[in-house]
């Protein structure tokens, strides 16, 4: 079983926290509510198909104190602490329960979570390092829904310090660090809401108080290799930012390079725009030419069979002038034409005479 652990000051956010609960895959879950302040609105019985208990208190309690009442009140092998203003995705506790279950040498393990504004959008970040005890010296990596542990942290004394009001969960991993490795799991399953009411994102980091005070109960815990460890950090901090300095160098050129590439694109592409466009335009000559080219074909087709017609009139008319011809010849060669002569001469002189007289 895995016991879900939610403390509440009975937000409207906490029927979200629950709905994501109730959307688990995995099957065996327990709903622990504990009321951090009196007067907590009832809660239904059930979260979806898991029970739900809600524990209710007379005097307001603290974030600590209430972590602690939770750790009291479960009943799970495997425990994950929510807090009710935000949410996990529906195989959130089945991915970590099955690390555990299959390395049962590991006590916690953890996986990545999104980070989400107070109206829950995505602010396309994600916390989800790799674990590294000495960063976890000098800050948390992770909140607290990310993280699953077994119940047997608690009989090696592992508990929430009621003297911290803030960064109680850093502290929390700290201790279980002192007994067993946090594993990673990659990926990310769950989702942080960062707003102002949490009053935990107020905190200027290291040099703040609630920081300060995690350092200053831990300093007098911290073993020679933990000494060690935070000083070569220290020393390797200065070869990084040379680093750093030599990348960002780097990046900035190769920037310029790729801006300059990019111009160099954009002009060839606005060159290619007006050869496509050149070529379109020859394009639409050409296609032009070919249209006048078969307007002239159609003309000399036409012209072709005009000129045949009148070829073959023509050579009609030859064959009639020499039929004629050949009539003309056969009548002056006839008998008839030859004895008609003297006629045709005497009419013709009459008629020479006629014209003389009417003058």
């Amino acid at each position: 079983m895995v016991s879900v652990l939610i403390r509440s000051v009975d937000r409207g956010l906490l029927q979200e926290a629950l709905a994501s609960v109730a959307l688990q895959t995995y099957p065996d879950i327990e709903v622990v509510v504990i009321a951090a302040k009196p007067g907590h609105r009832e809660l239904p019985a059930r979260c979806g198909e898991f029970p739900l208990r809600l524990v209710t208190t007379d005097s307001p309690l603290p974030r600590s104190k209430a972590a602690n009442r939770a750790l009291d009140e479960a009943r799970g092998q495997y425990l994950l602490f929510l807090d009710d203003d935000d949410w996990l995705m529906p195989g959130h506790i089945a991915r970590l329960a099955e690390v555990l279950q299959a390395q049962p040498h590991a006590l916690a393990v953890y996986t990545g979570v999104s980070l989400a504004n107070d109206k829950g959008e995505p602010m396309g970040q994600a916390m989800d390092l790799p674990f590294d005890s000495v960063r976890q010296l000098a800050g948390n990596l992770t909140p607290i829904h990310a993280v699953m542990f077994s119940r047997q942290l608690l009989a090696l004394g592992v508990r929430f310090d009621e003297q911290l009001d803030h960064y109680e969960d850093w502290d929390f991993w700290l201790q279980i660090g002192r007994h067993t490795a946090l594993v990673h799991l990659p990926g990310v399953s769950a989702v942080y809401r960062i707003h102002e009411s949490s009053g935990v994102h107020n905190d200027p980091g290291p040099t703040g108080a609630s920081s300060q005070d995690i350092y200053r109960k831990w300093q007098g815990l911290w073993t020679s290799s933990d000494q060690g460890a935070l000083m070569q950090y220290v020393w390797v901090a200065h070869d990084l930012e040379i680093w750093l300095r030599a990348a960002r160098v780097e990046i900035s050129r190769q920037a310029a390079a790729l801006d300059e590439e990019h111009a160099t694109v954009i002009g060839q592409q606005t060159t290619l725009a007006q050869q496509q466009a050149m070529l379109a335009s020859q394009q639409a000559t050409i296609a032009g030419q070919h249209a006048l080219l078969a307007q002239q074909q159609a003309t000399i087709h036409e012209q072709a069979g005009t000129t045949e017609r009148l070829r073959a009139h023509a050579e009609n008319d030859r064959n009639l002038i020499g039929l004629r011809e050949s009539q003309i010849a056969e009548l002056m060669n006839s008998n008839s034409w030859k004895v008609t002569a003297p006629m045709r001469y005497v009419s013709r002189l009459l008629g020479a005479v006629r014209s003389r007289t009417r003058k």
